[in-house]
């Protein structure tokens, strides 16, 4: 979820990865016609490497009449709504004043969960979300250290699995995380939950192993990529056993989850093609001209 729908999906090109748009329209732009041209225009590629989801920002940056046109879009491709939600205490108590509900309620009540959908952070829940989220077949992408970063709060990924809510990892983008280290999150998933529920066992790491792979691709559409066999895409990275931190090998599971780090990734695919191996990256680019060139853009905003 981001803007520049159109560089992105060219990034996404030029680069070889697969790229899942989500349109974050709100009151400060953007419109739900957009947003259907979007959905139509993203969603023809045979190769499914460019896709698109039916989304806004937020609730408490979207009006009520975007938020119906929305729902109206939704409905007319029976297609599932991905949207931030219930990320802060004050977003939620906010909503309440302004409907009387919280913002999954909300959001329900206006018929954007019809078709299911995906929800972002899902940190401050009450019992009557947790039960629309699993009665639409709700994704909840939990974003751990962005939350953290954010004082947010830690959301109850273990009352989740509970009760049978499926949940993926996301990192939030860069403002917010920083570095989108799919490891990191991966640990704070589980260690976080540890924590606050006073229980080791809490959030194993093969659930988390699972909300990073299978889950991540079914919140993201594209159940085509849950895993390696035949007739699926070939995306997948290979890891590096043969350091420290990986041994001894007796739990692969716990090894990725508690010890992993993105330092053992030692291929990244995707559609069948390489992009990344051994410290190399397979692009029309070097990896020196484009931090050059981040650097040169960070100072021009800087100096702004």
């Amino acid at each position: 979820m981001y803007f520049y729908v159109d560089d992105g999906a060219r990034a996404a090109k030029d680069t070889g990865f697969r790229y899942v748009f989500c349109d974050s329209i709100n009151n400060f732009g953007g419109t739900v016609d957009q947003v259907e041209k979007d959905y139509l225009r993203l969603n023809i590629d045979p190769a499914r490497q460019i896709s698109h989801r039916i989304g806004f920002h937020a609730e408490y940056t979207t009006s009520r009449e975007l938020m119906e046109g929305i729902a109206a879009l939704a409905e007319r491709y029976q297609a599932p709504v991905s949207v931030h939600c219930s990320e802060t205490h004050k977003e939620v108590e906010e909503c309440r004043e302004r409907s009387g509900m919280s913002p999954v309620a909300y959001m329900d009540s206006l018929g954007l969960f019809r078709y299911g959908g995906t929800l972002f952070h899902c940190v401050h829940m009450d019992e009557t979300d947790y039960e629309i989220i699993k009665k639409r077949g709700i994704y909840v992408v939990t974003n751990p250290a962005s939350n953290l970063k954010l004082a947010s709060g830690i959301a109850p990924i273990k009352r989740y699995l509970e009760m049978g809510i499926p949940v993926a990892i996301g990192t939030d983008g860069a403002a917010s995380n920083n570095c989108l280290d799919m490891f990191r999150e991966m640990f704070l998933v589980t260690g976080l939950q540890k924590a606050v529920c006073d229980d080791p066992e809490a959030v194993p790491a093969r659930e988390v192993l699972k909300m990073a792979t299978v889950n991540g691709a079914y919140a993201c559409g594209l159940p085509e990529c849950d895993s390696i066999a035949p007739g699926k895409k070939a995306d997948l990275i290979l890891i590096d056993l043969n350091q420290p931190n990986m041994q001894p090998i007796r739990n692969l599971d716990k090894n990725l989850v508690y010890s992993g780090s993105k330092s053992n990734v030692k291929m990244t695919m995707i559609g069948g093609k390489v992009l990344y191996q051994d410290g190399e990256f397979y692009l029309d680019s070097s990896k020196e001209e484009i931090f050059a060139k981040a650097n040169e853009y960070a100072e021009k905003i800087f100096a702004m």
